[in-house]
């Protein structure tokens, strides 16, 4: 039986190691590289059977899951031909390399979930912050907003208290005058009454020396026609 020292073994194709693909290495370098472009890129499945440990690192949780999504859910109308015809198949051949670290990642839980959770958490808390600062701010607001209501009620109030002021003493200056000319006019009244008695005193004193002339003459007449 030939032996060829494991030439054709697992073992040598696990621990054998070559040149990495140039454009790999610049597409895992770039900030914007994408599930897509690195299976765009032909040198992808090869540097996947000689165990790229940069591009196996890259595969996480959320990039596996696009790998399956690729293999399990239909490609709509408006996909193009290598979401239908291309992407599938490199995920075929990657998982059939039976790589462990991209294999156990299958059953472990994602590292990103307590990522996730202190994100949120963060979240919250500047969710938190912002409302205080509006609550702050609107209080400042209502608060600027009832000084300056308190400031124009004052003026209003102060107008309507001079004006009620003049008001009031304009009032007493008539009351004043009303009983001025109350005053005045009983006095008219009273002078005119004494003045009605004193033309009637005087006309009783007239009637008086009257009555005694004619009684006198009378008098003069009744002793004349008695010496005749």
């Amino acid at each position: 039986m030939l032996n060829f020292g494991g030439f054709l073994s697992s073992n040598f194709w696990t621990n054998y190691r070559c040149t990495s693909s140039a454009s790999i290495e610049d597409l895992l370098n770039n900030k914007d590289c994408t599930v897509d472009k690195l299976l765009d890129d032909d040198d992808c499945l090869q540097e996947f059977k000689n165990y790229n440990d940069k591009l196996i690192k890259y595969f996480d949780h959320d990039n596996l899951k696009t790998l399956i999504d690729y293999i399990t859910v239909m490609p709509h109308k408006d996909d193009g031909h290598n979401r239908g015809r291309k992407y599938p198949f490199i995920t075929g051949e990657i998982f059939n390399c039976e790589i462990n670290q991209i294999l156990d990642k299958f059953f472990e839980a994602p590292v990103r979930v307590k990522e996730a959770k202190t994100e949120d958490k963060a979240d919250e808390d500047k969710d938190d912050e912002d409302e205080e600062k509006e609550g702050a701010e609107r209080r400042e607001s209502d608060k600027a907003a009832g000084e300056g209501e308190d400031g124009e009620a004052e003026k209003e109030e102060k107008p309507k208290g001079e004006e009620s002021a003049k008001d009031g003493d304009s009032k007493a200056k008539d009351e004043n005058a009303e009983e001025q000319q109350e005053e005045d006019d009983e006095a008219k009244a009273k002078a005119a009454g004494a003045k009605n008695l004193e033309d009637a005193d005087k006309e009783d004193a007239d009637a008086d020396q009257e009555a005694k002339k004619e009684a006198a003459s009378g008098e003069g007449d009744a002793q004349d026609k008695a010496d005749k």
